[in-house]
């Protein structure tokens, strides 16, 4: 599909080969699970590409390029490390941030990397709590 819309693709068969193809049939089982960690993967490779990236849902829609939204020095949030979508159901399992990660901006530095390298070390939370949402 991708390709079709003439955008630039990347597949690592070796970290991505395994994933399951069809969709999870319920949430939290095996193929959500690998899904949530290959979430992260693929966060963290471009990330130490030393590239700044958006991360969202298909389902985010935006009506102008946000990217001018992140980087206007006239934005009073202009100096972040990474933006979220607040999750809204503000259970506990996400407390106390709420971040939802169907959405999420992450300015490429020496923190973010290290938050990215942590969460791929900590993959057993992923899979306890077959999410990465939680983890974040």
């Amino acid at each position: 599909l991708a390709e079709g819309l003439g955008l630039a693709t990347f597949h690592d068969d070796r970290n991505f080969g395994h994933l399951p193809k069809g969709e999870a049939r319920n949430y939290g089982d095996r193929t959500f699970t690998a899904m949530m960690y290959a979430k992260i993967v693929c966060v963290q490779l471009i990330s130490h590409l030393g590239y700044d990236l958006l991360f969202q849902d298909i389902d985010v829609v935006w009506y102008t390029h946000p990217i001018n939204n992140f980087h206007g020095k006239l934005n009073p949030f202009y100096n972040f490390d990474m933006y979220f979508q607040e999750d809204g159901a503000l259970t506990s399992r996400y407390a106390p941030y709420s971040a939802n990660s169907g959405f999420y901006y992450v300015r490429n530095n020496a923190r973010t990397k290290y938050l990215f390298a942590s969460l791929l070390y900590a993959g057993d939370i992923i899979l306890q709590s077959h999410s990465h949402q939680q983890a974040l």
